[in-house]
């Protein structure tokens, strides 16, 4: 064949007195390892700790209120509780929603004594609603997971299906919803509330879990409102920054205290001596106090939970 290499092979024996070598009895060792203990003794100089504190940290914040809009009732915000990720491996909680758009936004939740009767409830309020656009934080988990419960008791979703979606997990991530090359670590709304509203999270899931499993369904609400306060949060906040709530202020982030600071800390350190302690409504940022022996409040303007820090 044209273009065809030919090869051959080429063996040679050697010959030698040597003997292979032929490994004896196996020797068998043990090794145990141990964990060692981390070395907490690094020391930081004043000069590291205050650059540290002044140059790697997040400016200081003087955290003002959201301002107020009113809009045409188009979006909707949802957030619901479950009991595990998988449609599959757990149930349908609670269904919480909050119209962004109302001037005083409040949170709604539909939690019945099972699945069916929630789903059901749900479906009545939204199906008939003027609402087109679902907003969430992690949008997906939430739609996906309702639209698999509407799959599991056969009801029909036909506006559930038609909905839009706005991810706020995408808008933290990437601005816009929409792909944007590159990778940006998305965070969890918790991280993002705590840095743009200095709020604290309402109580760690696994408590909701036991809260669950105790049928406490207040305390299952009022960590539901939290986490819609929150998205609510985010949502205003873009409307901020892309200018289209008129009048809207951007919010200060002075670096040096303000006499209203001044003041709120003087404030503070006399509800300390009396018994209480400052907190921050979640929703509207409304500074106010709470008894120290609390557990949870509602707000003085808002009426939203408000957690003990």
């Amino acid at each position: 064949m044209a273009g065809e290499l030919q090869a051959g092979i080429t063996v040679e024996w050697l010959q030698t007195d040597e003997e292979p070598f032929r490994p004896g009895a196996t020797t068998e060792i043990f090794a145990t390892l141990e964990p060692v203990a981390a070395d907490n003794s690094t020391y930081y100089t004043p000069d590291w700790i205050d650059f540290y504190n002044t140059s790697i940290l997040p400016s200081p914040v003087d955290y003002e209120a959201l301002p107020k809009y009113q809009a045409e009732a188009r979006e909707l915000i949802i957030n619901i509780e479950t009991t595990g990720a998988l449609p599959w491996e757990s149930r349908l909680v609670v269904i919480g929603v909050l119209d962004p758009n109302a001037l005083e936004p409040m949170a709604i939740n539909f939690i019945q004594d099972n699945e069916l009767s929630t789903i059901d409830e749900f479906l009545a309020f939204f199906e008939q609603s003027p609402y087109t656009t679902l907003v969430a934080y992690n949008v997906a988990f939430d739609y996906r997971f309702i639209y698999a419960v509407c799959q599991k008791y056969r009801k029909e979703a036909r506006k559930w299906l038609q909905a839009e979606l706005y991810d706020l997990m995408q808008q933290q991530e990437q601005v816009k919803n929409q792909f944007v090359p590159g990778f940006n670590k998305s965070g969890t709304l918790e991280e993002w509330s705590t840095y743009l509203f200095g709020s604290q999270p309402y109580a760690e899931q696994a408590q909701v879990f036991k809260w669950i499993k105790e049928g406490n369904t207040e305390e299952i609400v009022n960590f539901n409102s939290d986490k819609l306060a929150k998205c609510y949060g985010l949502w205003v906040l873009n409307k901020v920054v892309e200018g289209s709530i008129p009048g809207a202020e951007v919010l200060s982030r002075p670096t040096e205290s303000t006499p209203a600071t001044q003041e709120g800390q003087a404030a503070s350190q006399t509800g300390n001596q009396e018994g209480l302690i400052p907190v921050q409504c979640p929703n509207c940022l409304q500074t106010q106090t709470m008894p120290k022996t609390a557990k949870v409040v509602n707000c003085v303007v808002c009426g939203d939970p408000i957690a003990h820090p």
